[in-house]
């Protein structure tokens, strides 16, 4: 996922070409936060999704 939104040094930044802000308001930074928890969920999901669908069934369960 690409966002103007990085996390430096636990404070969430706005970066553009202009320049970055930094993002001060507690409500903001606490929605990057459950989006950024979130995102990693769900990247983690599909690795496990892609590690389950690359290994064969096992040749017992084959009729």
């Amino acid at each position: 996922m690409r966002s103007p939104a990085v996390q430096i040094g636990g404070q969430w930044w706005l970066a553009g070409t202009a320049g970055a802000v930094r993002a001060d308001d507690p409500d903001f930074a606490s929605a990057l936060d459950a989006l950024a928890t979130a995102a990693a969920a769900a990247d983690r999901t599909v690795a496990d999704l892609r590690t389950r669908t690359a290994i064969p069934p096992a040749l017992s369960s084959r009729r």
